[in-house]
């Protein structure tokens, strides 16, 4: 029996999952590579082999398979390693090789997939065979999803459940002796008012959301008409964990591992058009953001991923969100552009299924992708323009993992901008920093032209790399105290365009805006605004206690507006020496005196930047 149970357990699980449950793996080629965790070392010399599901450590000289490496790392016994891994499986033992509470555990998990199946196939019968789930055939429908292809998901109609709104707990009670305990272990329904059992999907159509081998996990339902939510998922169970599930994964693998490329999408319906369009290798994330957990399940059947959110903002921002997540587990993703008219892959299908494919087959590198909307139309702009983007820009190109592939597109942004590739890689080296230094970069992947096109709806970008202390500074003076705006330019001759962080230029303009009296404007800003001031809003400024001295805060205001100054000849004198690069190659010796002498010009004015003005 246990040499069976090995064999059935190695069948079910991935030993890239049992090992990755200990040490981060990240991908190498075929192989996956991390920290041995059972010596001491700096560079990673522990190698497992997901084609031949074995591990071996180079600086241990030791390897095996997922039952060695549990023994190993748990310091137990085949016998308990056999217990752990079973039950992570799903595989039932004899009872003797079990303990009670794990025996118990493997009971509950086999009761609610039992549950699961007979539910699944509860739903069905509705959708098909009775007048109830008439609505659902028309949503289906109106869809353009045929019966083969909805059959073929399993996707089903949950009655409204009678005056009891009960229909399927009768069902289970009556057909599977299911008590009410099982049935809300089993997410399918709940206790309402008065104790009673209630359904948990009621006048909805549902989607079986399955493990890779086809077993039911969970339901994702729809609402139909304006009920709310629209979409509801089943609770965490003991065989559903909705940040490792993937939609459609069972009858995508097979697809996926033959074109080593996994499409995924946002919905259910994208699913099964994507599927309809020819693409069997889409998967959907269930209803959440794409985690970690699944994306190690996409590492065992692909090399990439293409990333086909809705058009929207929000899909857009999904999708940059998923490209960290993926790239995590080592997988390189490509984003799907759909056309500007088109809401979601679903909509693009039902229009043309043919151009849906090229746009997947098309669709560009990830980081390209962001880097294109981070620069926007900016590149070639004003000083002030390009500095912004410079800014989005190294935000993207900050979160590269790769050197090689950020050092290329750091000379392409380079380029784009009009900079040296050596002054962007500082840039994107310092913001680096910060990232380690425990200060994340926040991403706008909006260009100000997007938004000033939909000003009147869309919100201000939060910054992409945190401002400079001292443009911070200013800025949380004048979000504590809004009166303290017009001082620094009435007392201390600030020009607030200089400032150089685009929020915290932003800060000091609502401050200014804000009326005599009344706090900063907090509740009536955006929510990227409002994010930023609420973050200075929580900081504390020992210039504004009351014990500190009026004299101290003027100082530090002094000193900041000359630090705001100076960086902006600093920016000045950057963009003076390209231009005078330029101006030499094209042996134009009158704008080469012309910018010399203003290099000088600032140098006088600021002792501090000679040596950056020199001119050789």
């Amino acid at each position: 029996m246990a040499r069976d149970a090995v064999a059935e357990i190695k069948g079910r699980l991935d030993i890239v999952d049992v090992v990755g449950g200990y040490v981060t793996l990240q991908r190498a080629g075929r192989q996956h590579r991390a920290l041995c965790p059972f010596h001491s070392e700096k560079t990673p010399s522990f190698n497992v082999s997901q084609e031949r599901q074995a591990w071996y450590c180079f600086g241990c000289q030791e390897g095996g398979d997922m039952f060695t490496f549990v023994e190993k790392v748990e310091h137990t016994e085949f016998r308990q390693a056999l217990e752990l891994l079973a039950e992570k499986a799903g595989v039932e033992l004899e009872a003797q090789a079990q303990s009670p509470a794990r025996r118990g555990a493997a009971q509950r998990r086999k009761r609610t997939l039992e549950l699961n199946s007979r539910a699944g196939a509860f739903f069905q019968h509705v959708l098909w065979s009775s007048p109830a789930g008439r609505d659902g055939r028309d949503l289906l429908a109106a869809r353009a999803v045929d019966e083969s292809a909805a059959r073929r998901f399993g996707v089903g109609f949950a009655p409204a459940g009678g005056a009891g709104e009960d229909a399927l707990s009768r069902y289970l009670a009556g057909r599977a002796a299911a008590t009410v305990d099982e049935i809300v272990e089993a997410g399918l329904g709940h206790h309402a008012r008065g104790g009673r059992l209630r359904d948990r999907f009621r006048h909805r159509l549902v989607f079986p959301i399955r493990e890779e081998r086809g077993e039911v996990i969970a339901f994702g339902a729809r609402a139909l008409g304006d009920d709310v939510p629209k979409y509801l998922n089943s609770p965490e169970t003991a065989v559903y964990h909705k940040g490792s599930a993937l939609f459609g994964i069972d009858l995508a693998r097979t697809a996926m591992h033959e074109r080593r490329v996994a499409v995924i999408v946002e919905g259910y319906f994208d699913v099964m058009a994507a599927h309809l369009a020819g693409l069997a290798n889409t998967v959907a994330s269930s209803g959440t953001a794409l985690s970690r957990e699944q994306a190690k399940v996409l590492t065992r059947h692909a090399d990439t991923v293409v990333l086909c959110f809705d058009a929207d903002e929000a899909g857009r921002a999904a999708a940059s969100r998923a490209v960290d997540v993926v790239a995590a587990e080592g997988l390189p993703a490509r984003i799907c552009i759909l056309p500007e008219d088109v809401k979601d892959p679903d909509e693009l299908v039902r229009r043309d299924p043919a151009a849906f494919t090229v746009a997947v087959n098309e669709a560009p590198p990830e980081w390209q992708v962001l880097l294109d909307r981070a620069l926007g139309g900016d590149e070639g702009g004003s000083i002030d323009a390009r500095r912004v983007a410079a800014e989005r820009a190294v935000a993207v190109l900050a979160r590269i993992p790769e050197a090689s592939a950020r050092e290329m597109y750091v000379q392409q942004a380079a380029g784009r901008l009009r900079l040296t590739a050596a002054t962007l890689a500082s840039d994107v080296a310092a913001a680096l920093h910060a990232v380690a230094a425990g200060r994340p970069l926040r991403v706008s992947v909006a260009p100000p032209a997007v938004a000033a096109a939909a000003d009147a709806t869309a919100e201000t970008s939060a910054p992409s790399v945190a401002p400079a202390a001292w443009d911070g500074y200013l800025a949380t003076l004048c979000v504590h105290r809004p009166e303290i705006a017009s001082r620094l330019s009435t007392d201390f001759g600030l020009d607030v365009a200089a400032i150089q962080s685009p929020m915290a230029r932003r800060m000091i303009e609502l401050a200014r805006a804000t009326p005599p009296g009344q706090r900063f404007p907090l509740t009536s800003l955006p929510a990227a605004e409002r994010d930023f001031a609420a973050g200075l809003l929580l900081r504390t400024v020992p210039e504004l206690l009351p014990e500190s001295r009026l004299a101290d805060l003027d100082t530090a205001i002094a000193d900041c507006v000359r630090l705001v100054a100076e960086a902006q000849r600093i920016t000045e004198i950057s963009d003076l020496s390209r231009r005078m690069a330029s101006a030499k190659e094209r042996g134009d010796t009158g704008e080469v005196g012309r910018l010399a002498a203003r290099l000088r010009q600032l140098a006088t004015e600021s002792p501090r930047l000679r040596r950056s003005a020199g001119t050789g």
